[in-house]
């Protein structure tokens, strides 16, 4: 018994030709737009085991840009603003108050004591600094007019001398005591604890070969 069945060769020819020329890049594109996907989502689980009170600001600092069939290209990022402090727990060094995101022409750097108030991620909650120093100043002000007789607690806004750094601090009027709130220091110093280019060099190691198989087999497997 014999089956006799006749090839197409032309036929053939062209859906190779298209398969290799659109299906493919496009195949290649899917795969890597997934593995960057998985390598973002993996860093971003795992920054708060870094970054102990991870604020959602800092969880989403990690991004990605996607690659296309014209352009094969994936790039797994830290978002710029995001960047301008996380690059010292990445490379490590010596923070100034020029380094800081939301006021670049500072003189000093705005360093939470223990005693700060915290929010739920840890840090200290937007406009509180800026609080403290409305605070300071309306104390110092009833100071002024009640002579000994002020508030029993107050904010007082020192500066630094003789190597000690200033800040605000709540000033106990009874115990004569001062409990630190805010630090103003020039500079901080930094180890690199992030890893950000190891973990995702690692994961994309790893990863990367089983993301384009699944994307080109989808391809090819739709293509029969």
């Amino acid at each position: 018994m014999k089956t006799t069945f006749h090839l197409n060769t032309k036929q053939t020819s062209l859906e190779l030709q298209r398969i290799a020329s659109k299906d493919i890049p496009y195949a290649v594109a899917q795969g890597l737009n997934g593995v960057a996907k998985a390598a973002r989502d993996q860093i971003k689980q795992e920054l708060p085991s870094i970054f102990q009170n991870i604020n959602a600001f800092t969880r989403n600092a990690v991004a990605f840009t996607l690659a296309t069939k014209n352009y094969q290209t994936a790039t797994i990022f830290i978002k710029d603003q995001q960047a301008k402090y996380l690059q010292f727990e990445e490379y490590g060094g010596t923070r100034t108050p020029s380094d800081a995101i939301t006021n670049p022409s500072a003189k000093a750097l705005v360093v939470a004591a223990p005693n700060a108030k915290k929010n739920a991620s840890g840090g200290m909650p937007k406009g509180y600094v800026k609080s403290l120093a409305q605070k300071a100043m309306q104390d110092l002000q009833r100071a002024k007019s009640a002579g000994r007789k002020g508030k029993a607690q107050s904010i007082l806004k020192i500066q630094g001398k003789n190597g000690k750094s200033g800040g605000f601090f709540l000033y106990n009027r009874q115990q004569r005591s001062l409990t630190r709130l805010v630090s103003f220091v020039n500079k901080t110093s930094y180890k690199p604890k992030m890893g950000f280019h190891q973990k995702v060099e690692q994961f994309l190691n790893k990863n990367t070969n089983h993301y384009l198989s699944q994307a080109i087999d989808r391809i090819l497997t739709k293509g029969k």
